[in-house]
């Protein structure tokens, strides 16, 4: 899978980002992982709706439009939980404590 970092008016703000950009990688995603790094997410393409089964921590989650602008932020999703935006196109997880060190807002644009 690839590594990217993902950058806010062009500074980067998560220095790693995984992309799970097939049906595999992103049917996977974060489940069966013990951790996830502050400095880690992972980018979701082509997915608007996320689970927590089978993870073994919460997530932040960040719904992004087809062109990466914000449509959706979830600060905290629990564990065996359920979530979704119909108009998002692409999906990032990261850790909760990252996602509020970041100070991001709907109509904020991300680039990868």
């Amino acid at each position: 899978m690839k590594i990217i970092p993902a950058y806010k008016n062009n500074q980067i703000i998560i220095a790693n980002v995984t992309i799970g950009d097939s049906f595999f990688s992103r049917a996977r995603g974060l489940m069966f992982t013990r951790t996830l790094a502050p400095d880690s997410a992972y980018l979701l393409k082509d997915c608007n709706s996320v689970h927590t089964f089978f993870m073994h921590f919460t997530i932040g989650v960040v719904y992004l439009s087809p062109d990466f602008v914000i449509t959706k932020i979830v600060p905290v999703m629990a564990r065996r939980s359920l979530s979704s935006d119909r108009s998002a196109r692409h999906t990032l997880e990261l850790h909760p404590a990252t996602l509020a060190a970041l100070s991001l807002s709907v109509g904020d644009q991300l680039r990868f």
